[in-house]
This record gives C-alpha cells, sequence and structure tokens, in this order.
C-alpha cells in the first residue's frame, strides 16, 4: 500500500480554500495530473457526489469515478476512486491557523498488477507530486488567481 501526507498554510479562509478544493472542474489549475474533471451528481457538493476525472500518471491516461465518502463542509472532503489501475481513497481538511488555513491531503493507494510490483516507488511518487500540487495551489489562491 502507498500512502502520505502532506501539509501546507494558504493565506486564504478555510471557506475559499474549501471551495476550490469541492469544485473537481478546477483541479487542471493546479494538480499537475489533471486532465480533466466533470460532475455527474446534480446539486450541492456533498456526502455521496460523484464525479468523472481524468488523469496522466507515469505517462498513462487514467480514468476515474470518484466519490465523495467524508464531508464536512469548509472542513473536511473525502473521496474514494474506481476504476483505473487501482483503487485510491483521499482526504483534504481544513483548519483556521493564523494569518490563513491550514491544509493538510492525506492519499492511499492499492496498487494491483504491474502497479504492485513499483508500489514503494509509487508512494513516493504521489507525496512529491501531492507536495508540488499544493505548492502550486498555495500560490495561486495567495495571488488571488482561484
Amino acid at each position: 500500500m502507498a500512502s502520505g501526507s502532506v501539509s501546507t498554510v494558504i493565506r486564504r479562509s478555510p471557506e475559499d480554500v474549501f471551495a476550490v478544493l469541492a469544485d473537481v472542474r478546477l483541479n487542471t489549475r493546479w494538480a499537475s495530473a489533471s486532465v480533466s474533471g466533470e460532475l455527474l451528481t446534480p446539486g450541492p457538493v456533498g456526502l455521496g457526489m460523484v464525479a468523472h476525472e481524468v488523469s496522466r500518471l507515469m505517462g498513462r491516461t487514467i480514468d476515474v469515478r470518484s466519490e465523495i465518502v467524508a464531508f464536512e463542509q469548509d472542513r473536511l472532503l473525502g473521496y474514494l476512486t474506481s476504476g483505473g489501475p487501482f483503487p485510491f481513497r483521499g482526504t483534504f481538511a481544513t483548519e483556521p491557523v493564523d494569518g490563513g488555513t491550514r491544509l493538510t491531503a492525506t492519499f492511499e493507494a492499492r496498487p494491483d498488477g504491474l502497479f504492485r510490483i513499483a508500489d514503494g516507488l509509487l508512494g513516493i511518487m504521489a507525496g512529491r507530486q501531492l507536495t508540488r500540487d499544493l505548492a502550486s495551489l498555495k500560490q495561486l489562491m495567495e495571488a488571488g488567481q482561484l
């Protein structure tokens, strides 16, 4: 199993940070692997909402269905993917801190097949990518571009 956690502080309110994270259509602006994202469930973001996402990982295009499996407005967004080469679970948690919001992102993947061989490497690569992506999110949000 590949897993990890990354945290950063963004000089924006928890509500602002959460609003960007909760909109899968914005992923392409800050998440380097994201190719596209669309909501499949109508209505406000919440528990059980489903999205279709396309990403690039290790040179492969990955097409997944993501479902929100944990939700606390402006505080916690947990999701689980199906499809693609392996199941992936992640969370985004926000908390107010002096001067902004602490954002903590966690991930857990259970690779199958050929990806199982690269389990440790996959965890390292995913952690590095997530670190870069949160730095991009921070930069864009603090510049008012998201």
